[in-house]
């Protein structure tokens, strides 16, 4: 395993219990617009990957015939194992929800056959991605022609200095982020991939410097050269993602939320 892939493991394994209590995880309005827009039915059989803790997963459940949850973290899983079950305790005994099938795996390699799956989601996990393109490929192979993709993820200002700031900051957070895309980048990569959009939308919420530091467990070290980055940074770019000084430090979190499908040929 490569050493981003190793920082991934290492970090969420650290972490999963803070991100198992993370109410915007939990649910937001990114997962609300993703679950409007796939039409989920009961026949569709959901795959969702990068599930860390679970809470897509768990969110589309009760609505579909099955689920299945990859993560790369063993302790991520463990997390989604506990929330599925208490989640569970409140659905109706005469309309049980599937079981959650829980795996450990890696999105750059799948280990499913093709046209597993009518529906693949990700949420807020593609700017750990090494290998992009091709995790996106294999998201595309094991769905069913005709299935829905249905990714969300954070994403960077079009500027080029306000992506620099946000990519540099994220990094120095969090060791394991590779590049959060912007809009165009998101609409070139479905371009690409050959995935057809039919719903495109942003959510964004102002976020305080502490509490986005304390998810991560950041050390004093890197929030000092946060700072610093801050510091340094032009105020276009600072403008650019949204920083603001009061009432406390605080951004703009972004996230895209798209649902497509494959073309068909």
């Amino acid at each position: 395993m490569d050493q981003k892939k190793s920082s991934v493991r290492a970090q969420f394994g650290r972490r999963a219990g803070a991100y198992a209590r993370s109410e915007s995880h939990a649910r937001d309005l990114d997962l609300d617009l993703l679950l409007e827009h796939l039409n989920l039915s009961d026949s569709d059989h959901v795959l969702d990957v990068a599930t860390g803790t679970g809470f897509t997963a768990i969110a589309v459940r009760p609505r579909v015939t099955s689920v299945t949850g990859l993560d790369l973290t063993h302790g991520m899983l463990r997390e989604a194992i506990r929330l599925a079950a208490d989640a569970a305790r409140s659905w109706s005994a005469t309309q049980p929800a599937p079981t959650i099938h829980w795996v450990e795996g890696d999105v750059e390699a799948l280990p499913f056959r093709d046209d597993a799956f009518s529906v693949v989601t990700c949420r807020r996990a593609p700017h750990h991605f090494v290998q992009f393109d091709r995790a996106i490929d294999e998201m595309l192979r094991v769905l069913q022609p005709g299935g829905r993709v249905g990714l969300i993820d954070q994403i960077s200002p079009e500027e080029t200095d306000g992506m620099q700031l946000m990519d540099a900051l994220e990094t120095l957070r969090d060791s394991s982020h590779v590049h959060a895309l912007s809009v165009s980048e998101w609409q070139a990569v479905c371009s690409r991939h050959q995935i057809a959009l039919t719903f495109l939308h942003v959510v964004e919420s102002r976020l305080a410097f502490e509490r986005w530091l304390e998810l991560a467990d950041t050390e004093s070290e890197q929030r000092r050269s946060i700072e610093q980055a801050l510091g340094s940074a032009t105020p276009e770019a600072r403008n650019l993602i949204g920083f603001s000084e009061s009432p406390e430090p605080s951004f703009l979190k972004r996230w895209v939320v798209l649902v497509g499908r494959p073309a068909v040929f």
